[in-house]
């Protein structure tokens, strides 16, 4: 009788384990593939290269998102070329800290800042998803 009281104590007890870790399976990012670096990306307009080209004295300074794809990387990661439909812009993730794994050929969305560095305008990244 003793032992089929432990073996019950132990079925409740295994599932309330299974239970637990199923729940925190399903905690997490809200991008598709959960690999975010730096800040969570907040800003939900999306600004094209080709406005922050045309229009930079709107952007500078401010933070913004852009979307498109990695198509030219660092070998350590600190910065990376971003293509969208409208043009291609320079983002440095090294002021923040930042490095990423090999991600060329991969959509990515970054927030961060439009800046003037030499009369080029690039963009300090403060959060990167995939």
């Amino acid at each position: 009788m003793r032992k089929s009281k432990n073996i019950k104590l132990i079925g409740v007890a295994l599932i309330f384990v299974l239970v637990i870790l199923g729940i925190s399976g399903c905690s997490g990012n809200n991008n598709d593939n959960g690999e975010r670096y730096g800040v969570n990306i907040t800003e939900k307009e999306v600004v094209s290269v080709k406005d922050i080209y045309t229009n930079p004295d709107e952007y500078l300074g401010k933070t913004i998102r852009v979307e498109g794809e990695i198509v030219r990387e660092c070998s350590s990661g600190c910065w990376f070329f971003l293509e969208d439909d409208t043009g291609t812009i320079f983002i440095d993730i090294n002021p923040s800290g930042l490095s990423i794994p090999p991600k060329v050929g991969e959509k990515a969305i970054v927030e961060g800042k439009p800046e003037n560095k030499n009369g080029r305008i690039i963009i300090v990244g403060k959060g990167v998803e995939f």
